[in-house]
């Protein structure tokens, strides 16, 4: 909306959800289309708008794909998935989106799609990426190696411990993979994301433009609400390449990306410029904050990067606690807490 997009929205039936979209429309200098739920001429005030406004994804679908077939149907339309949900609704989200943007792309050629694809996925990725994975574990911190010596592959919290990031090439094609899945996302949220790759894949294949690139692990509101999340973000700097970006610094680069993919006829989301592999289509503007190029895989360092920093964090009273144990003993054995 601030570089004076337009912008057709489909979110939640909820009054203040709408309340917030349509303020920021009028604050900007771009244009917001959404379904109502009566005739705009019907609606008199500003409460009644917002409250008439959006519809449901997940019991709307078909209702939803009829009315964009519509909308602005003499211009070239981009149609991007953006949702999330917990658990399994997630995948039936995943699908609603999927069936829209399928029938969009059969009735408008023209249609372009977009997403934003997680670092913590497997991902094809380049030569010098592995290397620098090959590099970074070979040269990584003696304490990561008593650690990983330690409690390296062993399963906690659901995760193998301190797993090498580097993975041998895949026979025949000698295509490079990075393992980012990481397991406490559950497997809804990793199968909703591939049904996003698939229907990447399909598209460009058809003919028609797709901006999916990888956006960064971000500290954003609903992750770090997660204290085990926001933990292990805040731990992930100690392992080389990894960073956490805020949502400011995701936001506007993943933008910049996609008006790229859209407007630049060079870019590998245009279907005319062939590629090797049709999965090569996420790596060219992949912005993994660190994922491929760490010494080890992303599932295996979180219980080190939480406990490093509560230990940091809460040193002191862990430092209280040691000596009072410390004393305690002293003084059953010898009598003294000194």
């Amino acid at each position: 909306l601030a570089l004076g997009a337009n912008i057709i929205a489909i979110d939640i039936d909820r009054e203040g959800v709408w309340k917030s979209l349509i303020e920021k429309a009028r604050n900007s200098c771009g244009t917001l289309t959404f379904p109502l739920s009566k005739p705009q001429n019907e609606i008199s005030s500003d409460e009644e708008l917002f409250k008439c406004a959006g519809s449901n994804l997940l019991t709307k679908t078909p209702e939803i794909a009829n009315w964009i077939c519509t909308v602005h149907s003499d211009k070239a339309l981009t149609i991007g998935n953006y949702t999330y949900l917990d658990g399994a609704l997630h995948v039936q989200l995943a699908l609603a989106c999927d069936s829209i943007m399928e029938r969009l792309c059969s009735e408008r050629s023209d249609t372009s799609i977009a997403f934003l694809c997680t670092p913590t996925d497997c991902h094809a990725i380049p030569k010098d990426a592995h290397d620098a994975a090959q590099k970074n574990y070979k040269n990584a911190p003696s304490w990561q190696k008593a650690v990983e010596g330690m409690v390296g592959g062993m399963n906690i919290m659901g995760a193998k411990q301190l797993v090498k990031n580097a993975l041998k090439p895949v026979e025949e094609s000698g295509l490079y993979l990075v393992d980012g899945i990481v397991a406490a996302q559950g497997p809804n949220y990793a199968l909703a994301k591939r049904l996003q790759h698939w229907r990447a894949v399909v598209a460009h294949s058809n003919g028609h433009i797709v901006s999916s690139n990888i956006a960064p692990s971000t500290a954003t509101k609903s992750v770090v609400s997660n204290a085990s999340f926001a933990a292990a973000y805040n731990g992930f700097s100690l392992f080389k390449s990894m960073e956490v970006m805020y949502q400011e610094t995701s936001s506007a680069v993943m933008l910049a990306l996609l008006i790229n993919d859209l407007r630049n006829p060079e870019s590998v989301a245009n279907p005319q410029n062939k590629i090797e592999n049709p999965f090569l289509l996420f790596q060219s503007g992949s912005f993994h904050g660190g994922v491929w190029r760490c010494a080890y895989k992303c599932d295996s360092i979180g219980v080190t990067a939480a406990m490093y920093y509560y230990l940091n964090t809460y040193k002191a009273a862990v430092f209280a606690t040691v000596a009072g144990l410390v004393g305690t003993v002293n003084y059953i054995v010898k009598g003294s807490p000194l």
